[in-house]
């Protein structure tokens, strides 16, 4: 802290964050600058090279401006906020209260905690870091009123007046209860779902995949039916019971169900999936249009929506096709592999096929890589799909393949 006057002071980041944000700038620096340095002459490629830029050199010089630049700043009544590339400053006459919010780690640092001065008339907000908590923000703050707090009691007298959620005070609390519990129940099934949709097989997964399917519309029935007691994305002072586990819980059901299949081109799919992404968030949007969201509903949705929407209509494009596949015989052209710090990933290469005019491979295990060589023939199925986007899998050939031969005597 810096004491500039009888009333103003000036607080920086603590040194943990500060020195944080110092060596991850510097990094993202360094690393960029090689990068683009190696594109722009080795590779020759201009636009590599402004990508590096823009994804490591951007990020790197904020980072940076962060540690260096951020202050806050209490002069009597007025407080201002300075970051990265703008200070912004208000009286606390402008401020309708403030919320606290939780916000991720960074860099392995656990989660933390910011503020955000909501300004009256609904004239947006201002974030304050609260890696420069000290005494002289905390004597600030009490002079305005706690939002999670007037909003948490406000829900909780709605509660309390709603007769349709018992007929005493207490009973209506106990719906809150009972709505927890359904809650738990929810979220199990989707995930039991989710997991039969990306294991089973035939009508076992079909089934999985439309539980999963119709579970966005459950979700919006429960919110619409008991906004009282269902929340997309309550926040943390929020008595209601989130729902976004069971919500999530069907969109990486649907999305590892579609991951599991090989279609021709993914990029048949986009305005399917945009469609479906569109409906869910604007579903949740107009839904929730009359109430104020906290900060996290508009990651949550968004996100939420997109996962939804990329396994949706990719996932029942393969169970809900029943038309006869045409199958395809091919040579194997060659083979490689990829190999990281983790694993080793096994590939066979073919020339064009079927419906590719270009080379392509498709992954396999250890055990057939092994087994197989250049020249064998392998067999593949292609589907059209429901909505005509094809996909193939592999099947058995009609003749033995090579490596399934007996050797010679």
């Amino acid at each position: 802290m810096q004491a500039i006057g009888p009333s103003r002071h000036e607080y920086r980041l603590k040194e943990l964050p500060r020195l944080t944000y110092l060596f991850l700038g510097l990094l993202f620096i360094s690393l960029g600058v090689v990068f683009a340095w190696q594109a722009w002459t080795q590779a020759h490629s201009a636009i590599v090279a402004l990508m590096l830029v823009a994804f490591l050199l951007v990020p790197g010089f904020y980072m940076l401006a962060l540690a260096l630049r951020s202050r806050l700043v209490i002069n009597g009544s007025r407080i201002a906020m300075r970051g990265a590339i703008r200070e912004r400053s208000l009286d606390l006459s402008e401020v309708e209260g403030y919320r606290t919010v939780r916000m991720p780690g960074v860099s392995g640092l656990n989660s933390y905690t910011v503020l955000k001065l909501e300004l009256k008339h609904c004239r947006g907000t201002i974030t304050i870091q609260l890696w420069v908590d000290c005494d002289g923000l905390r004597a600030w703050l009490k002079q305005l009123p706690d939002l999670d707090v007037r909003d948490r009691q406000v829900l909780f007298t709605e509660i309390q007046q709603d007769q349709e959620l018992g007929a005493t005070s207490q009973d209506r609390l106990n719906a809150l209860q009972r709505a927890r519990r359904w809650n738990i129940v929810l979220t199990a099934a989707v995930i039991t779902a989710a997991v039969v949709a990306v294991a089973a097989a035939g009508k076992l997964r079909l089934g999985a995949a439309v539980v999963l399917a119709l579970t966005p519309i459950l979700v919006l029935y429960l919110i619409k039916r008991e906004p009282l007691l269902f929340a997309m994305d309550a926040w943390q002072k929020d008595p209601r019971t989130n729902l976004w586990p069971a919500a999530l819980a069907s969109g990486m059901g649907l999305t590892f169900t579609a991951i599991g299949r090989d279609f021709v081109s993914l990029t048949a799919f986009v305005p399917w999936i945009a469609a479906g992404s569109m409906a869910f968030i604007l579903g949740f949007y107009l839904l929730g249009r009359k109430r104020p969201q906290s900060p996290g509903f508009h990651v949550v949705v968004p996100v939420l929506g997109v996962m939804y929407g990329f396994g949706l209509m990719p996932a029942f494009d393969t169970l809900l096709d029943h038309a006869k596949p045409q199958t395809y015989e091919v040579q194997v052209a060659g083979m490689h592999t990829t190999t990281d710090s983790n694993s080793t990933v096994y590939f066979l290469d073919f020339g064009p096929w079927g419906p590719f005019r270009d080379e392509n491979s498709v992954t396999v295990s250890q055990d057939e890589y092994q087994r197989t060589h250049a020249g064998d023939e392998v067999c593949f199925a292609v589907h059209p799909g429901l909505v005509r986007v094809a996909w193939y899998e592999r099947t058995a050939c009609a003749a033995p393949q090579a490596w399934q031969s007996l050797p010679l005597k």
